[in-house]
């Protein structure tokens, strides 16, 4: 078994993000992705909503 862990609501410099991944300190936040309409899986969303940076 494979120790797989999703962290959502991620955001900043790519070298950053992957410094904190590494040294154990990224943490996770509410999903920057709202779900599109439906069953609230977000199947029919085309893109995020997330705020340009």
């Amino acid at each position: 078994m494979v120790n797989i862990k999703t962290i959502v609501g991620i955001s900043g410099k790519i070298d950053e993000v992957i410094e904190k991944l590494q040294d154990g300190t990224l943490e996770g936040g509410e999903s920057l992705c709202i779900p599109g309409v439906g069953k609230g899986y977000g199947i029919e969303k085309t893109e995020c909503d997330h705020p340009e940076e």
